[in-house]
């Protein structure tokens, strides 16, 4: 994986990116605990049929997971790109066990010619930026089930030792 090796050379160029630390077992668990959080905005939000902003914060509630993933290998990200830098990093390394195809519906560093399923990153800033309110129910539906199975899987991944 050349092409992640560099990349992840340019994120720890620049503190704004990316730094190295100690890792941080007590960070990460406040980064689980903003993702909860965020889920039960989402919920709330739902309730209001409020579509749009509840697939916002559905986005960071599966980033907050990343980070807190990120925060027990000793790295703080700023930058998006970044993170999912580490991440497969940790994975092609065998440091970190989580399935790559977690990390993809979420973000992909390069686009995918034909994608029939946006990321949530994608839809997130479909839904950000544009002037559109109303989403397509199932896309969120699929959301929430993305941030449940990454909670879980961060849950997991904070536990082993």
């Amino acid at each position: 994986m050349p092409q992640i090796d560099e990349r992840l050379k340019w994120c720890l160029k620049d503190p704004k990116r990316l730094i190295k630390t100690k890792p941080d077992l007590d960070l990460a668990q406040k980064h689980v605990k903003k993702s909860e959080y965020n889920y039960s905005v989402v919920q709330t939000l739902e309730r209001l049929k409020v579509y749009d902003w509840a697939l916002n914060v559905g986005f960071y509630a599966i980033y907050h997971c990343f980070l807190a993933i990120l925060a027990k290998y000793g790295y703080e990200s700023k930058n998006q790109s970044c993170t999912i830098i580490v991440l497969l990093t940790l994975i092609d390394d065998k440091k970190l066990n989580l399935d790559k195809d977690l990390i993809a519906k979420f973000d992909t560093l390069d686009v995918e010619e034909g994608i029939t399923n946006p990321t949530v990153r994608e839809s997130r800033e479909s839904s950000t930026y544009g002037v559109e309110t109303s989403i397509d129910l199932e896309q969120l539906k699929r959301i929430k089930e993305l941030i449940i199975k990454v909670q879980r899987e961060t849950i997991r991944i904070l536990q082993d030792r």
